[in-house]
């Protein structure tokens, strides 16, 4: 209590009240330092964007929705949906779920049934010897002058197929002669096979006139072609057209009043 020394005894008493302060204060320090609960070491930075992090998914499991995003509303797009791949360059878009490619081809319908000219090259006929022409020029075809003959394109045709028929006029005199080919004046019909019953005719559906005044050479033929649908028709091109079955038929040619010879058509 009584300190003992060189100097004054005020300054051992301040000497000790300032050891004792400080004393009193690291022991304050201490006390707080030991209640008060420790945070964390980790920055503050760092904590929040943790907090913030999505949970880890399952691979092939849907993302669970952020609960702070809200719902899409009604009309709003869904943007979770994912969005198509990009076509390739060129390439037709791929029609949607459900809808349809379109309608198929149209069927085109029977082909033309006109008679036509047929310009392929044919052998010549043997004839009478040929007689000159008057001076006046070639006289005018008679009946008996010219002959008419029917062609198929082959033999035989499938069921479903469209045969060629043809028309084929010769001169068989010994003279040239004129005749007038028209369109009108000439037939290819398809007859059942025992001739009983006409079937179909090119001047059913298609009858088209033409002035066709030639000038035959005796012994060169004259050919017409038409290709038949398969279809059975009548006069005027009443009434539905049925396609004929298999079978064998009569193929005839006419021209004007000249009738040819039956040549055999089978369908099979």
């Amino acid at each position: 209590m009584h300190p003992v020394g060189p100097l004054p005894a005020s300054v051992y008493w301040r000497r000790r009240a300032c050891a004792v302060g400080v004393a009193l204060v690291a022991l304050l320090w201490l006390t707080t330092w030991m209640l008060v609960p420790r945070g964390s070491d980790e920055p503050a930075g760092t904590a929040a964007q943790t907090s913030q992090a999505p949970p880890p998914t399952t691979p092939g499991a849907p993302a669970s929705p952020s609960p702070a995003s809200p719902a899409p509303g009604p009309g709003a797009p869904d943007t979770s949906a994912p969005l198509p791949a990009p076509a390739a360059p060129g390439a037709p878009p791929a029609p949607a779920a459900g809808s349809s490619a379109g309608p198929a081809t149209p069927n085109a319908g029977p082909a033309d049934e006109t008679v036509r000219p047929d310009d392929t090259p044919r052998p010549s006929v043997q004839v009478p010897q040929a007689a000159p022409s008057p001076p006046t020029g070639p006289v005018p075809c008679t009946d008996a002058m010219i002959e008419v003959r029917a062609e198929t394109g082959q033999p035989t045709y499938p069921s479903d197929a469209r045969p060629e028929l043809r028309l084929v006029v010769t001169n068989v005199s010994g003279q040239p002669c004129v005749r007038d080919l028209d369109g009108a004046e000439q037939e290819i019909a398809v007859w059942s096979g025992d001739g009983a019953s006409r079937l179909w005719s090119s001047n059913d559906c298609a009858n088209p006139s033409s002035d066709d005044l030639r000038t035959l050479v005796p012994g060169q033929p004259v050919a017409f072609a038409v290709t038949w649908t398969g279809l059975a028709s009548e006069p005027g091109c009443a009434g539905e057209r049925n396609r004929v079955g298999p079978g064998g038929y009569r193929v005839l040619a006419r021209l004007d009043r000249v009738v040819s010879e039956p040549a055999p058509l089978l369908m099979s």
